[in-house]
């Protein structure tokens, strides 16, 4: 029919869901789901001004140039930790831990936090103490300790990224966390083992293709997993031959090849009474690539019509070829993710921009200009998937 034939020809989810409402007949007949492939250029998630209900965020479409304002009711009084395949992470410190479609409002329950692996148990009655966690410290060479930890701690600062390695309506998915005080790696949520037990691994960033997870250690390491191998690895790349800052991401280019991302931050301080509140703001990006034939890095001065999307979300590259009008190759647009940085209500989210490699400037988000110190909640890179 031929109507069907006009469907596959829209790529943008907006256009689907506005061509399926304007008779009841398409609405029958047309899924609200898409059987085609749309347009996976990603929106970015705002706060709305004057919300003060905080079920509201506004989504600005790239493809359109356009705002959306979608009210969100399960997202209310929930801290969002991320996006990953179009669904956004959401808890509020108690154990409940949800996926989150913002485009179709659904919502997945992930095993909750006091699953993980280190937490004893929930004590719901022990103000402050809610959480017990068992410590090992092999690597210090010291015996284990228990502690307890409170739900401003869990929501502020346990969860550090989650990652699923497809979209949650499959049952063929699961999903993989940074996790803790010392950005541990568990799989739904079991630990991920180490070659060396007594070798602590920091890790920064976690990335999924085709159903692969690959990961990012503090050494600058790449490691791969799947369904089949998991909660063991394997290193696919060494590390690079510089060291690397506290806040890195990996990313997948359009070529198949991956590329480490070193943040550079600019720190200034804000107030002379309260001189641990500091002000970061990104200055420049260092860009390594490895060549899996050559088993090497090498240090990039460009991504040529490349263009990367970091953040909180899982990170994703695009061909110049499929970005709107005005978004540009040879760029890094990103979102604020340093989270140790960020004091809920006070400060943080104010770090996004636009990294151009070619001038090595810095330009203000397209559709989104603040100047305020807080950008809250924080934006977000989120993939229509409905």
């Amino acid at each position: 029919m031929i109507i069907f034939e006009i469907v596959k020809r829209l790529v943008n989810y907006a256009d689907y869901v506005r061509f399926r409402s304007t008779c009841k007949s398409l609405q029958y007949m047309l899924p609200k789901t898409p059987s085609h492939q749309l347009s996976q250029v990603p929106w970015l998630m705002l706060p709305c001004n004057n919300d003060l209900s905080g079920k509201c965020r506004n989504f600005f479409s790239p493809l359109e140039n356009r705002m959306y304002n979608f009210d969100i009711p399960k997202i209310q009084g929930k801290l969002l930790r991320g996006s990953s395949h179009g669904w956004l992470f959401a808890h509020d410190g108690f154990p409940e831990l949800y996926l989150i479609n913002p485009f179709t409002k659904a919502q997945i329950r992930l095993p909750p936090l006091d699953t993980f692996p280190d937490v004893l148990w929930y004590r719901p009655d022990m103000i402050d103490e809610e959480y017990l966690i068992f410590r090992e410290r092999l690597y210090l060479s010291k015996p284990p300790i228990v502690k307890s930890a409170s739900i401003a701690y869990f929501r502020r600062a346990f969860i550090r990224k989650i990652v699923l390695s497809s979209s949650p309506t499959s049952n063929e998915y699961t999903a993989m966390a940074i996790y803790g005080e010392f950005a541990e790696l568990a799989k739904k949520w079991t630990r991920y083992l180490r070659n060396d037990p007594e070798e602590l691994d920091f890790y920064f960033d976690i990335i999924s293709h085709e159903g692969k997870f690959y990961v990012l250690n503090e050494r600058g390491e790449i490691w791969i997993g799947d369904g089949t191998s998991l909660p063991k690895m394997t290193r696919l790349a060494p590390s690079p031959p510089s060291s690397l800052p506290d806040h890195c991401w990996l990313v997948r280019m359009t070529s198949g090849d991956f590329v480490l991302l070193n943040r550079s931050p600019k720190w200034e301080s804000i107030s002379h009474n309260i001189p641990m509140l500091l002000r970061y703001k990104t200055t420049h990006f260092q860009i390594f690539k490895f060549d899996q034939k050559e088993v090497k890095w090498s240090k990039l001065t460009s991504i040529g019509n490349e263009a990367f999307f970091i953040g909180m979300n899982s990170s994703l590259s695009f061909s110049s070829q499929n970005l709107p009008i005005g978004w540009r190759g040879n760029c890094i647009y990103f979102t604020d993710a340093y989270t140790e940085g960020h004091q809920e209500g006070i400060i943080g989210g104010y770090d996004n921009g636009v990294y151009n490699l070619e001038d090595k400037s810095v330009e203000p988000l397209p559709g989104f200009v603040s100047d305020s110190l807080l950008v809250w909640p924080l934006p977000i890179w989120v993939t229509p998937n409905p």
